[in-house]
């Protein structure tokens, strides 16, 4: 009685896979693999990626840091390699020339130009100081986490004040 239970449940399954490969054979012959393939590919929904998340300081600043990082190490590799390469293309980039060039810039540009260096170097100082913080152990906590979070963010906004302005 068991075994005809069994044969009476894999007589359809079978019948309808043969069903569903003969049909998957008659597309094949009439578009190509490719083209299959192709229209599967655009209707393909998109993965949500960080717009579904509910952003939290702890991964915002730590993208901060390594976006500051990049931008200051950047900035500081292509200034050194343009200082290095300056004399055999004949190019001035002495401190005279370099405050000559500040100086000629319109002021609202410089603050800009200021603000964006200062807080830059500023965020990326002062989160570099929290990793090490919690490298030692300490404020590892969510209270400790979110307390060092915006204590960087205030150290930072004074930081570029100060930088910027004077």
């Amino acid at each position: 009685m068991f075994s005809a239970a069994i044969s009476k449940t894999r007589v359809p399954i079978v019948r309808n896979a043969r069903a569903f490969v003969a049909t998957a054979q008659r597309k094949t012959g009439e578009e190509s693999q490719a083209a299959i393939a192709e229209r599967a590919r655009k209707n393909r929904p998109v993965s949500p990626h960080l717009g579904i998340y509910k952003p939290q300081m702890s991964w915002v600043l730590s993208g901060l840091h390594r976006n500051t990082g990049v931008l200051v190490g950047g900035a500081a590799y292509l200034y050194t390699a343009a200082f290095g390469l300056a004399p055999i293309f004949g190019l001035d980039l002495g401190s005279v020339t370099a405050a000559a060039t500040v100086a000629s810039i319109p002021l609202p540009l410089l603050l800009a130009t200021k603000a964006l260096i200062a807080s830059s170097l500023s965020f990326h100082c002062f989160s570099g100081i929290r990793h090490l913080w919690w490298d030692s152990g300490r404020s590892v906590t969510n209270q400790g986490v979110f307390k060092s979070g915006y204590a960087v963010l205030t150290a930072t906004a004074l930081a570029t004040g100060y930088l910027t302005f004077f």
